[in-house]
């Protein structure tokens, strides 16, 4: 059973494809990073995704390519997609293919999720993560970036190519590898990742389109949504304690009488699952906290959200939590980026 946020193992495939292209073999790399072979016959496993950022960083290194997440992502095919690949194969156009993805994005991994917003003449697709999201390498952003483009010019036999791309993360020194894969403007330091798109551009047909067997894919995929939802406490529990986080009662017993269940039949189903609710608060709390203030909010305010008292006790917290106060860990993080 994995934790709130994990990824299908299709994305290894991607991974293990690029390594082998550049003469890494992928299966030593696969036991270096204590990976089960046969997740790669299956991409609808399911691996938590701190271990999935984990083996990335593991792969950009021995790479020793710095644009790690730009190329792995040309190496995206709709089978390691899971069903949003299949779902992108049998729609009419690369546009509804996008539209597909950002429905049902939380299959290919949860922890990033697609958005599109069409205006104007512009489809525009984002990427988004949750407020207790972990510190997530600009690797991820770029790959999923550069994998869309992969897959909608696979699908469709045209150049696709946005208008302009935009990464939340600083620029790097170099950036012709961005012009390479998109073939288009790209701004860092924004406010979110997104890429802009000519609506008559995406509205290129796909080349094989099958409207029954696109029926087919999106009833399973809802399925699958709903199982992965359903079937774990932990996920249920998270959000909970996500969607209460300024109630200064919030603990073990609120969010059992929240899940019409007994403080013992709550902790007994986290036990199952590896988990305890302790852990669950406190790092639902920790993250919330790191990504408020990377994204500087004030001391103040990221109390009251997560339902401290007063500053001073949400300082002392943070303090046990990372060894650091919340001021010297805005300081670390400034000086890295």
């Amino acid at each position: 059973m994995t934790g709130k946020y994990s990824i299908s193992s299709g994305s290894l495939i991607q991974i293990m494809r690029y390594l082998d292209s550049i003469g890494i073999d992928s299966n030593a790399f696969m036991d270096e990073v204590s990976l089960r072979h046969e997740m790669l016959s299956n991409p609808d496993t399911r691996i938590p995704i701190e271990k999935y950022i984990e083996v990335e960083k593991m792969a950009a290194r021995v790479s020793e390519d710095p644009f790690f997440g730009l190329h792995m992502g040309q190496f995206a095919e709709t089978g390691g997609w899971s069903i949003v690949g299949y779902m992108m194969m049998n729609c009419r156009t690369v546009l509804e293919g996008f539209a597909k993805f950002a429905k049902y994005s939380d299959i290919v991994g949860n922890l990033i999720s697609g958005k599109m917003h069409i205006e104007d003449g512009k489809a525009a697709v984002r990427l988004v993560v949750p407020a207790d999201a972990p510190e997530i390498p600009r690797n991820c952003f770029e790959g999923y970036f550069s994998s869309l483009i992969c897959l909608a010019r696979n699908l469709s036999g045209k150049n696709i190519r946005p208008m302009e791309v935009g990464f939340a993360f600083p620029s790097p020194e170099n950036t012709e590898a961005y012009t390479q894969i998109f073939d288009a403007a790209v701004l860092f330091e924004q406010k979110d990742n997104y890429m802009l798109f000519d609506l008559a551009v995406v509205e290129t047909q796909v080349l094989q389109p099958n409207e029954n067997l696109l029926a087919y894919f999106e009833e399973y995929a809802r399925e699958f949504l709903a199982s992965l939802e359903n079937n774990s406490i932990t996920y249920r529990t998270n959000r909970l304690i996500l969607e209460n986080l300024e109630r200064k009662d919030l603990g073990v017993g609120f969010i059992a009488r929240k899940s019409a269940m007994s403080v013992r039949a709550l902790q007994i189903h986290l036990k199952q699952e590896n988990t305890v609710f302790a852990d669950l608060l406190k790092n639902t709390r920790e993250r919330v906290a790191k990504k408020s203030l990377r994204d500087n909010d004030t001391v103040e305010n990221i109390a009251f959200i997560l339902g401290f008292s007063d500053v001073s006790s949400f300082r002392r917290a943070f303090k046990k939590w990372t060894g650091m106060t919340p001021g010297e860990y805005r300081k670390k993080v400034c000086t890295l980026l």
